[in-house]
């Protein structure tokens, strides 16, 4: 039974979407400046439906899977897309349990599918004890928290999650040297790897073989993103790729990178606030 507390807060989230329902127009088709995407298709949504999905996408091969959040309202969403269709199949829309709202919690990132289960980095106030949120695939329902290690935790900033081999994968937002790692069966410190340049604003991540590629709102004006190789193994870093979102005001957020089918494809969710969220689809070009 949903808390008082609950539809309170769903109550002046439905309010927020009212009032920015027409706030606005789609961004231009998306571009690529420097690297080997080549652009596939996006998918375009208004604000007021998007916002339960601006700030992570995954993908179990056959559905996205999509978190967001709106921090000042205490507002956190995941909802599930069909990935060849775009249409929203499932939502939910408070999905943090008050409980879990009430020890802070109020900032859902980026997030990862392993396993029937979505895995989603998520900030608390003033960036203490940041912790995983775990879902259901299938139902959306929340299942269950993890708090990182004190080890683990740098400045609490905790923008994304990926996981490979049993493995999380994150890091925080600016000053970036250093890709740090968890033990997926019981959320233990496993170390970092130290990378050879620093980067900021990182917003997303997922791995390809053995390179991390990494999503951020870096880039010179106009809408230019910079999206960041990682080698896993020595740590080199690279810029992969540079996409053009057509809008100047847009974020970049998550990034999943899917090999059903065989070749990849790399999904990025942009953002314009109050006015768009767009899932863009990239394959790599020779």
């Amino acid at each position: 039974m949903q808390t008082v507390f609950t539809l309170l807060r769903k109550s002046v989230f439905l309010i927020f979407s009212a009032l920015f329902a027409l706030s606005g127009s789609l961004s231009s088709p998306a571009g690529i400046k420097s690297g080997n995407l080549k652009p596939e298709g996006e998918s375009g949504y208004l604000y007021s439906e998007g916002a339960a999905f601006c700030q992570g996408i995954t993908t179990d091969g056959e559905f996205y899977y999509g978190t967001g959040c709106i921090k000042f309202l205490n507002y956190n969403a995941i909802v599930k897309i069909d990935m060849r269709s775009g249409e929203i199949v499932a939502r939910n829309d408070m999905c943090l349990p008050a409980e879990v709202i009430s020890k802070g919690y109020s900032h859902l990132g980026d997030c990862a599918y392993y396993d029937g289960r979505i895995y989603c980095a998520c900030e608390a106030f003033l960036f203490k004890n940041p912790a995983v949120m775990i879902f259901d695939a299938g139902t959306l329902e929340f299942i269950e928290y993890h708090i990182l290690p004190e080890e683990g935790q740098g400045n609490g900033h905790f923008p994304w999650l990926c996981i490979k081999d049993n493995t999380v994968y994150y890091t925080q937002a600016r000053e970036v040297n250093e890709i740090r790692m968890l033990n997926l069966d019981d959320f233990s410190y496993k170390g970092s790897i130290p990378i050879d340049r620093e980067i900021t604003k990182i917003t997303g991540g997922d791995i390809l073989g053995g390179t991390l590629y990494l999503s951020s709102n870096d880039g010179e004006s106009g809408g230019e993103k910079i999206t960041w190789s990682v080698n896993l193994e020595t740590g080199e870093t690279k810029e992969a790729f540079v996409r053009l979102t057509g809008n100047a005001a847009a974020e970049a957020e998550g990034l999943a990178i899917s090999t059903d089918g065989g070749e990849p494809r790399f999904i990025y969710n942009d953002v314009v606030f109050v006015s768009a969220v767009i899932i863009r689809t990239y394959s790599l070009s020779d």
